[in-house]
């Protein structure tokens, strides 16, 4: 099951800092009662599919440091209780960026995120058949993006097998009242600025999130 798992990572090509999206319809174009972003809310030229659930990040097996394998594990159990809906928009305009937006309730609040990232930026995670390494550094919430949000750039790789995925994303957290609302970008290289669109779209979220 956590091959499966990797393996649609490589396919989807989005990692919302740990969580697998799978495509599952197409959303009306609007619907102003609803927390999700619609095509209207992106620039020209975006395709918006719904997505449903998800799944924790990582491997399982040893961790390096080991201090971190008690932190990760608990970021797994945490997530494995949250339920995760949410958009993935994709541009025609293969240079543009992608973005997906998730929904979490019952899952980890913003403050566990951050405190996460502040114990463990970087670990690894391996078994017999396969590594996992994740980078992730808190940044400076970017100009005009609503006070407040947490703003995480992370970098993973996964080596299994029969393939390997090496992917750059820079995610925002909003902390609601009964859920928390994310918008995440993947990025073409680790460095790579935060897209011009981003906070305009985190500034939505914030908006629409227990709304």
């Amino acid at each position: 099951m956590r091959r499966r798992i990797m393996i649609v990572v490589v396919a989807v090509a989005i990692l919302v800092v740990g969580f697998v999206v799978y495509r599952v319809s197409n959303p009306s174009t609007t619907n102003p009662d609803s927390p999700y972003l619609t095509a209207d809310d992106f620039p020209a030229g975006y395709q918006v599919s719904r997505l449903s659930n998800t799944a924790p990040p990582g491997i399982g097996g040893s961790t390096t440091p080991a201090d971190c394998g008690p932190v990760i594990a608990g970021q797994a159990d945490r997530q494995l209780r949250a339920s995760t809906v949410g958009v993935l928009a994709e541009p025609s305009d293969t240079t543009l960026p992608t973005y997906a937006q998730s929904i979490v309730t019952g899952g980890e609040s913003v403050a566990q995120t951050r405190a996460v990232v502040d114990r463990c930026p970087d670990y690894r995670q391996r078994t017999d058949t396969e590594t996992y390494t994740s980078s992730s550094s808190i940044l400076p919430v970017p100009q005009g993006c609503p006070s407040g949000v947490l703003v995480i750039r992370s970098t993973t790789r996964y080596t299994g097998p029969s393939s390997q995925s090496d992917t750059t994303a820079v995610t925002a957290y909003v902390q609601g009242r009964a859920a928390v609302g994310q918008l995440s970008s993947a990025l073409p290289r680790p460095r790579s600025a935060v897209p011009d669109e981003f906070c305009r779209l985190v500034s939505l979220v914030a908006d629409r999130v227990d709304d």
